[in-house]
C-alpha cells in the first residue's frame, strides 16, 4: 500500500492493480478495500505523475471515505446499542415502562414490519415491530419522544409568552443533536424534543432564554439583564446545564451543548 497526499492536508492509503481490459487509467473506492488505481497492463506511469492523477480527484475520494466511516460508525452503534427498559421524564413528572414485542411471528418469508412505539396503559409503552435491530427501535422511541414533546412543550411556551408579554411567531420541536433551543430573528422558536428528560427548572430556563431572544438576540448585558428580571437564578442554572448533556441515557446522548 503506498499513501498520496490530498487537498486540504488530507492523506489516503491507495494500491495500484493492473488490469488486461482497462484502456485508461480508472480510480475505484470501497469500504473494505479503500482506494484502488486500476493501470491498463502497457500504462508507463511515474509515481509523481500517478499522485498528481489522484489528487485530481481529492474531493470525490474524501466524500467516499467520509461516508465509509460514517458507515462504519452507524454499525459500531448498531452493535453497542443497548433497547432501554424504561423512560423517566423529569420535567413533566413522568415514567414510562417499555415492553418490547413482535407483533407476529416472522418466517423466512415474512418480514417484520419497521417497529412503532404504542401507549398500553399508564406509564406502560409497547415497542412491536423488527426490534432486533436495535438502533431502529430506538429511533421509534425518539419519535415518541418528539411527538410527546409536541404535546406539551408548545402549550408550556405559549402560556409563558402570555404572562410575560413575549410574544412569538412560531414554535417548532424537532430532535437538535447540538442545541437545547433556537430563535430567530423573526420570533421563530425550535425546542429540542429530549427537553423532556431534564429537570423542570432548566427546561423552564430554556424556554425564558428564547423567548428573550424575541426582544434581543444576542447575550449581551442587555440580554442577561432581561432573562434575570424572569429566572433570577439564569446564570446558575445556565453554568449547571453545562452538564444537561451528560444527564440523557446512552441511547440518547448526543454531542456538546450549545444554546443560541
Amino acid at each position: 500500500m503506498e499513501r498520496v497526499a490530498l487537498s486540504h492536508g488530507q492523506s489516503c492509503s491507495y494500491r495500484i492493480q493492473t488490469s488486461a481490459r482497462s484502456r485508461k487509467i480508472r480510480l475505484r473506492i470501497t469500504a473494505a478495500e479503500g482506494l484502488i488505481v486500476i493501470l491498463p497492463e502497457n500504462a508507463v506511469l511515474s509515481r509523481e505523475e500517478l499522485e498528481k492523477l489522484i489528487r485530481a480527484k481529492s474531493r470525490w475520494i474524501t466524500r467516499h471515505l467520509q461516508r465509509f466511516d460514517q458507515l462504519r460508525r452507524t454499525a459500531c452503534e448498531a452493535e453497542t446499542t443497548t433497547l432501554p427498559r424504561s423512560i423517566t421524564l423529569p420535567s413533566i413528572n413522568e415514567h414510562w415502562v417499555i415492553h418490547y414485542a413482535t407483533p407476529y411471528p416472522t418466517t423466512q418469508h415474512a418480514k417484520c414490519s419497521a417497529p412503532r412505539v404504542t401507549i398500553m396503559g399508564q406509564g406502560q409503552l409497547q415497542v412491536t415491530g423488527q426490534i432486533d435491530h436495535p438502533v431502529d427501535a430506538t429511533l421509534a422511541l425518539r419519535a415518541w419522544i418528539r411527538s410527546k414533546a409536541n404535546t406539551v412543550l408548545p402549550d408550556w411556551l405559549g402560556t409563558l409568552a402570555r404572562e410575560l408579554h413575549l410574544p412569538f411567531s412560531r414554535v417548532t420541536i424537532r430532535d437538535q443533536h447540538t442545541r437545547w433551543g433556537s430563535c430567530t430573528g423573526n420570533g421563530r422558536i425550535s425546542l429540542n424534543c429530549k427537553l423532556l428528560l431534564l429537570p423542570r427548572v432548566w427546561v423552564h430556563y430554556v424556554l425564558l432564554h428564547e423567548l428573550c431572544h424575541t426582544r434581543i438576540m444576542n447575550h449581551g448585558p442587555h440580554f442577561w439583564n432581561l432573562l434575570s428580571r424572569y429566572e433570577p437564578q439564569a446564570r446558575q442554572i445556565s453554568t449547571e446545564m453545562r452538564t444537561a448533556w451528560q444527564k440523557l441515557p446512552d441511547w440518547l446522548r448526543t454531542r456538546r451543548k450549545s444554546m443560541e
